[in-house]
């Protein structure tokens, strides 16, 4: 059986859930929280909320990786299959 990622396959995605937040790398120049980068996209003020969320997507050559206020967590990946942070 071939257990290899197709590219063009969806990821595989986990969601976790940390009620007291994540703390976010400072990459400067890019949107450490993706609440905040859609936000900025829209022109919608920030989100001043703790980041309780993060998402991962493994697209088999490479993770994306996200961080959502509760609030701004998309619905696709509101489910009861949440993994508890580690």
């Amino acid at each position: 059986m071939d257990t290899t990622k197709s590219v063009d396959a969806d990821p595989e995605v986990r969601v976790f859930h940390r009620a007291d937040g994540w703390v976010l790398p400072d990459y400067t120049d890019l949107a450490d929280c993706t609440s905040n980068f859609h936000r900025q996209q829209d022109g919608r003020p920030a989100c001043t909320a703790t980041p309780v969320w993060k998402v991962v997507k493994d697209y088999g050559l490479h993770l994306s990786i996200g961080f959502y206020c509760d609030t701004d967590l998309p619905d696709e990946h509101r489910h009861p299959a949440t993994t508890p942070a580690a």
